[in-house]
């Protein structure tokens, strides 16, 4: 994610009025939300030492914040400071 996006990319520097080029590159142009899904994968492979239900909740969070992201309007985001 780093080498792909840098930084500001990878800490939603959009957001925040910094100008990130578009990915496509592997995984950004064959999963959707990627970096969404490498945690959830990454919080399912902790179920072994944490218990499944702080593994639900933590997901359903990321789901969360991938359906607020996608029917998000890009118009409506907060503008710098200049």
């Amino acid at each position: 994610v780093y080498q792909l996006l840098g930084e500001s990319g990878t800490y939603y520097g959009v957001r925040f009025g910094k100008n990130i080029p578009w990915v496509r590159e592997f995984p950004f142009g064959f999963i959707k939300d990627p970096q969404y899904v490498g945690s959830i994968m990454s919080l399912l492979a902790c179920l072994s030492w944490v218990p499944f239900q702080y593994i639900l909740l933590w997901s359903l969070g990321y789901l969360f914040m991938i359906h607020i992201e996608s029917t998000e309007d890009v118009t409506t985001r907060a503008k710098p400071l200049s």
